[in-house]
């Protein structure tokens, strides 16, 4: 159960090597007296314009950027791309991470860990908000029993228990007169495996997820550690709770709470 390099590209240095002045096979050119001056004046006009193309390459240079990095040194983003930063503001802006609940009712106890829970009887409070793609969501009593499981993304309990829900549910296990439902919570884009839609989307996930950033839902329900189980009846009220990695043999003991509870 889980509680509730930068690496700096080098810039690459160009080994510029002058090119060096052929020398006539046949040994030492020879100069006449009267033609050396003119000679040695060549030289150095050569020279000065070498130089002074070296010095206009070097501004070129430092006025591009000096290298292939996209990132300039104060930590804007060139038209090569985003700083992590506004990468993670443009992941962070649609309603999958950052979408809220209202709660409506009172809150249920935490789950102790171990003895009596204090919360099976009690109406589960009405959660209001959206999905992953914004659209309305609400989960409250409407005459059909419900599992609820509330996952967050950067949690490694989390992330092997979504595909033994999904399987368990892939294979048929869900009564069709059961409703999963699930609570995407927690949602923080500094830690591991965000954004959640994309995982839960990798995972194959097929049961409706309201969203949770601020954690009002996962408060409301008592939540101690994720993943999380509250199982309701038609009317609302709880069944029975659970945290942590769950087998498939507890997914169909809740399974068979909700139906004792319907047979009673």
């Amino acid at each position: 159960m889980t509680p509730p390099t930068d690496r700096r590209p080098q810039a690459t240095r160009a080994k510029g090597r002058g090119s060096r002045a052929d020398r006539s096979r046949g040994g030492r050119p020879q100069q006449s007296r009267s033609g050396g001056g003119r000679s040695r004046s060549s030289i150095v006009v050569a020279a000065v314009v070498g130089a002074v193309v070296v010095v206009a390459l070097i501004v070129a240079v430092v006025a591009g950027g000096g290298g292939d990095d996209d990132t300039a040194t104060d930590g804007t983003a060139t038209d090569g791309g985003a700083t992590g930063q506004d990468a993670g503001d443009a992941a962070g802006s649609d309603a999958a991470t950052t979408g809220t609940v209202e709660v409506s009712g009172t809150p249920l106890p935490a789950l102790p860990d171990s003895g009596d829970d204090p919360a099976v009887g009690q109406a589960f409070p009405t959660l209001t908000g959206v999905d992953q793609s914004g659209a309305p969501m609400t989960i409250t009593a409407d005459g059909r029993p419900k599992m609820i499981v509330f996952v967050a993304h950067w949690c490694p309990h989390c992330q092997r228990e979504v595909p033994v829900v999904q399987d368990w549910v892939d294979e048929g296990n869900l009564p069709d007169w059961v409703d999963l439902v699930s609570v995407s919570t927690a949602i923080d884009p500094t830690r591991p495996n965000f954004p959640p839609d994309a995982w839960l989307a990798d995972e194959g996930w097929t049961a409706p997820v309201l969203v949770d950033a601020d954690n009002a839902a996962a408060e409301a329900a008592g939540l101690p550690a994720y993943p999380y189980f509250v199982a309701i009846d038609p009317e609302g009220k709880v069944v029975t709770r659970a945290s942590g990695e769950l087998s498939t043999e507890a997914l169909d003991a809740i399974v068979a709470d909700l139906t004792a509870t319907a047979a009673g």
